[in-house]
Parts: C-alpha cells; structure tokens; sequence
C-alpha cells in the first residue's frame, strides 16, 4: 500500500502544484502581448523550480519507502527500480501538468510522455553506475569505509558527467545528428536532448565530451543556418583556458564528491537510504556541472571563436516568435552586459538587460 501511495503522490501532487501556480498568474491565460509573455515566463520559471525541488524528493521517497516485498532479495536494485519508478513517475506528470495551451497543440500527450521518459534515462543511468561503484568497490577488497566512500565519490562523479551521457546518446535514448559542428579546431557531435515540449529552445555544449545538446525547438523550428549560429555561439570558446570557470569547478567537483560521500555514509547500513542518497547527489552534481560550465561570453572571444556580433543580431531577428529570445533557454553562454548592449545597438532587443 505505501509503494501505491507514493505512486499516487508523485501522479497527483504536480497537477496540484502546476494548478496554485497557473492560479498566481492568471494573465498568462487572460492578457495578450508583453504581459502574458511575461507571466507565462515566470509561470515556466517557477515550474523548473518545482522540478528541481521535487525530482530528487520523489526518488527518495521511493526508495526509502519501497515495499520491503519488492527489496527482498536484492534490497539495493530493488530500492533502485522503485525510485527511477517514483522519480520517472513524478517528471511525466509534471511535464503534462505544465503544458501551456499552446503546447499542448503543438505536442500529443503520448509524444510528450515519451519525451519525459528519455530525458530522464540520464539521472536514472548515472545511479545505476554510482551503485555499481559501491558494489565493484565492496567486492574487490577489504577498504576502510571512508577510503572506500570517497573512492567510490570519485568513480560517481566520473559516471554523472562522463559515463552517463555518453552511454545515454550510444544507447539511443538522445539520438545523434549526422551533422558535425566544427570549431576551435574540434569535431563536436550534436546530440539531440528530447525535451517534453516543443518550445525548449536549448543549445549546451559539454567540451569535455566534444558533444552539443540540442533541442527540436531550435533544430526542427529554426531554419538551418541560424540553429547552426547559435550552436557555434554556445561552442564558441568552450575549449580554452578558462581562470573563472577552472575556479568554478575546482568547486563544483569537491561539492559533488560531499554530496556522494554523504551519501554512503546515510545508506552505510540501509541499501534504501544508500539509494535516496545517491539520487540525491546525482541531481546535486547535475546542478553543479551546469553552474561550473555557464560563463557569460566576451566579445572577444565571440569575435575570435564564435559567429560575429552583427550575424548573431540577424539571426536572433530572423527566428520564429515563439523563438525568438535572446538566446536559447539554459544556455551554458548568457548574455553579458557587452553583448548585450551591441546587440541592442545592432537592432535587436535581447529583453531584460543583465546585471553589470
């Protein structure tokens, strides 16, 4: 009763959420123009909080709350398949919870359903590896179990960033373009991220993998040449040396490497709070990597490495309205003060300009 229960919870507790939500911007569904552009803005902004917040409190409440009946015999795998089933449960209730009208036009429900489930193969993946760390770690030799938890950090981490989403794009859940990119003397692979609706414009690069995520609402909505732009915009500089964001991941890695030893600390006698633990320091690690590799762009090194300031303006003018922001959602590569203030001089509006 308690595996249905938390089921059920993760079913029905977005739709409540999205419901108060939409209920605090009414003129999201009423105004037209600037102002329900605004609000759906704050109503999509707010939902990506509440995403954040609740994944991780799913798969833990999965996994800490698993029917023993299921966990019997392999108690870690089967914590394991309840929470990627908590976690995976909750991401498709929110992604059609969310859906504004237009979306909801544009992407069937069954459509949107899939695209949620391979979004989430990747978290769902890299717990599977951390767990088989621990596991391998356990069965080689008789460690001490700190040695062995922060070895086993370092193998997780290792499997988030690298492991993980490589395996995810081989395996098929994000198909791969045929189509190269070539920058700073790199071959970079476009790898399509199957986001749950057909707005996302989004471009990610991942040099650490010579890999670009890419949307369909850049890739199948954007004509050719100005996807293009805006993912060479996003590789742009990707490959140097970088001071800020070296700082950024001399941080990020240490926090992530925390968060797993933390983790089997908590599930050092309990395979069910060894899950929840690592969910947990999955997404925390996820969250961390994104920080450490956003870095506003220089001018110069847009100038040097990138599309020109004037090609970047025309295509940002020349996207679709649904399109047409300052740049893709999430991008590794905001807008900084400069650039903004030359693309606005060029005659496009980026919107809100960024704090100096």
């Amino acid at each position: 009763m308690t595996s249905l229960a938390v089921l059920f919870a993760c079913a029905g507790v977005p739709w409540l959420v999205c419901a108060v939500l939409r209920a605090s911007f009414p003129d999201a569904e009423q105004d037209p123009g600037a102002a329900r552009e605004r609000a759906l803005r704050r109503y999509r902004r707010a939902t990506l909080y509440s995403t954040a917040v609740a994944l991780p409190v799913a798969a833990a409440a999965g996994a800490v709350l698993v029917d023993p009946l299921l966990a019997t015999r392999w108690p870690t795998v089967g914590s394991w398949f309840f929470a990627s089933l908590a976690a995976s449960t909750a991401w498709v209730s929110l992604a059609l919870a969310r859906r504004t009208p237009e979306e909801r036009e544009a992407m069937p429900v069954l459509v949107t359903i899939g695209r949620a489930v391979q979004t989430f193969v990747y978290p769902v993946l890299a717990v599977a590896l951390c767990l088989l760390a621990h596991a391998g770690l356990e069965a080689v030799g008789s460690w001490s179990p700190m040695w062995r938890a922060v070895v086993a950090a370092f193998f997780s981490v290792g499997a988030v960033l690298l492991i993980a989403p490589w395996l995810t794009a081989a395996l098929g859940a994000w198909p791969i373009f045929p189509q190269r990119i070539e920058s700073e003397g790199a071959s970079w692979r476009l790898v399509h991220l199957p986001a749950p609706t057909p707005y996302l414009t989004h471009a990610a690069a991942l040099p650490w993998l010579r890999a670009v995520l890419i949307s369909d609402g850049l890739f199948t909505r954007a004509p050719d040449e100005q996807w293009k732009t805006l993912v060479r915009y996003e590789v742009g500089g990707s490959l140097g040396s970088r001071a800020e964001r070296g700082a950024r991941w001399a941080v990020a890695i240490p926090f992530s490497v925390i968060a797993f030893v933390c983790a089997s600390a908590l599930g050092a006698n309990d395979p069910r709070k060894l899950v929840a633990g690592t969910f947990i320091a999955v997404v925390l690690t996820m969250v961390a990597s994104w920080f450490a590799n956003r870095q506003p762009v220089s001018l110069g090194t847009l100038e040097s490495d990138g599309p020109s300031v004037q090609e970047l303006a025309q295509t940002l003018r020349s996207l679709p309205p649904c399109l047409g922001q300052a740049l893709p959602r999430t991008s590794h590569k905001p807008l900084g003060t400069p650039l903004y203030d030359r693309l606005f001089a060029l005659g496009h509006d980026p919107g809100r300009r960024p704090h100096s």
